[in-house]
């Protein structure tokens, strides 16, 4: 007997070594930031954003340069176990923006349509309960037989494994960076812990490179450099 996975969704995660020397430099600037943003537009169960708050070019802030630059060695390693030749193309880091989740807090599915890979960084997990968790969920399901297999009421399986996963979780741990496809979609349960969940995230982008073969930009997005605003 043979069975053949072709269609994994690959997720990307490392531990940052000297996450820690650059911990507090963060996180104060982070709160810095937020204390300046008067008008809250997030209700009390849901995680505090940036990006809603106008706090979204950390990528332009030199208080986030190694971070930045963590991303770009993180995504580039990422883009090559997917096989791209990344001498063909330009990654541009187009939105960065703080998330603060308070006890209770979560943050509810959602894509990222804009860009094509997401990043996020933990910067502070807390550890006295459940931190929760990045929820990225099937909607593929090649391999769902049935639209009831999966549900309380039928409860068809013997066993979850990556042929018929409804969902995958992965927790947060303070200096861990995770990429995925910007397309997927995912949740953030609720942080249980006393401490908030601090965390950075990162919309990027796939282009063309300004100097390229010709033809090979038909179906990239066009360098940047030469867009013309109207």
């Amino acid at each position: 007997m043979a069975i053949d996975i072709w269609f994994p969704l690959a997720i990307y995660y490392e531990d940052i070594k000297d996450a820690q020397k650059h911990k507090n430099k963060m996180l104060d600037k982070i709160h810095t930031l937020r204390d300046k943003a008067v008008t809250k537009r997030t209700n009390e169960e849901s995680s505090w954003t940036g990006d809603i708050h106008d706090i979204d070019q950390l990528h332009n802030d030199s208080d986030f340069s190694w971070l930045t630059l963590e991303v770009r060695k993180h995504t580039l390693e990422y883009l090559k176990t997917l096989g791209l030749n990344v001498s063909k193309i330009d990654v541009y880091a187009q939105r960065s923006w703080p998330i603060i989740a308070e006890k209770g807090q979560s943050v509810s599915r959602h894509t990222h349509p804009n860009a094509n890979l997401s990043v996020v960084y933990y910067i502070s997990v807390g550890t006295d309960a459940n931190p929760g968790s990045t929820r990225f969920f099937n909607v593929s399901k090649y391999n769902e037989l049935s639209g009831s297999l999966s549900s309380s009421m039928t409860e068809a399986y013997s066993e979850f494994n990556t042929l018929n996963f409804e969902q995958a979780d992965y927790a947060p741990k303070e200096g861990r960076i995770v990429i995925f496809p910007s397309k997927q979609p995912h949740d953030v349960t609720a942080n249980e812990c006393d401490a908030p969940r601090i965390s950075i995230s990162y919309d990027l982008v796939i282009t063309a490179q300004k100097e390229t073969d010709k033809g090979t930009p038909e179906f990239l997005m066009p360098s940047p450099s030469s867009w013309v605003k109207l």
